[in-house]
């Protein structure tokens, strides 16, 4: 399994790119494409790569994560996977936008199909488990590849912290439940799990257990 890192508009968010390398099949994770430059570096990587995007996949509905939605269902005819809930119950793109001061693009793209908490999907022949750890949002989905020890976390955990839930009610935020969520799904994971954050730079299990104050 590989993995393609980019970092994507004025959070520096990170959006990755999944692979298969035998199938060359490939999803998306949290695209914040934020222009059109952005976006070519997407499609360049995929075209060179001679891969198939099969879906693109949203930890949550945070303005960052998902401004590029719009540009991908423009340029590929594929699902929008998140959780709609976390959509609805947001402000939305536009709210979200003169809250953030960050310009969007013209267009986000809804969520096409749900993911809840013990969904699991396939790439190639490798399993991701969806977990819902709600706090920093309404929901905040993780995707973990029990296979590959491979931890996509969105903006629940990162190196050294964990996401913002100082964002106000309508956000959906609730630091105690983003706590014991990670304490309960995360932690137990094995140590030696690698973290894809939203922000910053990898980790591990391992390393948050030792090094994070949270925990």
């Amino acid at each position: 399994m590989k993995v393609k890192q980019f970092i994507f508009n004025a959070f520096q968010e990170n959006c990755y790119i999944l692979s298969d390398e035998m199938t060359r099949r490939c999803v998306i994770i949290d695209p914040g494409i934020s222009n059109a430059f952005e976006l070519k570096s997407v499609t360049d990587y995929i075209d060179h790569e001679k891969m198939t995007l099969e879906r693109v996949l949203l930890t949550h509905c945070h303005i960052d994560h998902v401004m590029g939605t719009g540009f991908l269902a423009d340029a590929y005819a594929v699902p929008i996977c998140g959780p709609v809930d976390d959509a609805e119950r947001l402000p939305d793109a536009e709210q979200q936008s003169r809250l953030f001061g960050v310009p969007i693009p013209s267009k986000i793209a809804p969520i096409t199909h749900n993911l809840n908490e013990g969904d699991r999907l396939k790439i190639g022949d490798s399993d991701i488990c969806v977990y819902d750890i709600p706090g920093h949002s309404n929901h905040g989905l993780c995707f973990y590849l029990p296979n590959e020890k491979m931890l996509f976390s969105g903006d629940v955990l990162f190196y050294g912290s964990i996401g913002r839930s100082d964002f106000g009610p309508s956000f959906g935020c609730d630091g105690e439940a983003l706590v014991d969520g990670i304490r309960c799904k995360l932690m137990s994971l094995p140590p030696d799990t690698t973290v894809y954050p939203g922000h910053g730079p990898l980790t591990t299990i391992g390393q948050e257990i030792q090094i994070n104050p949270y925990f």
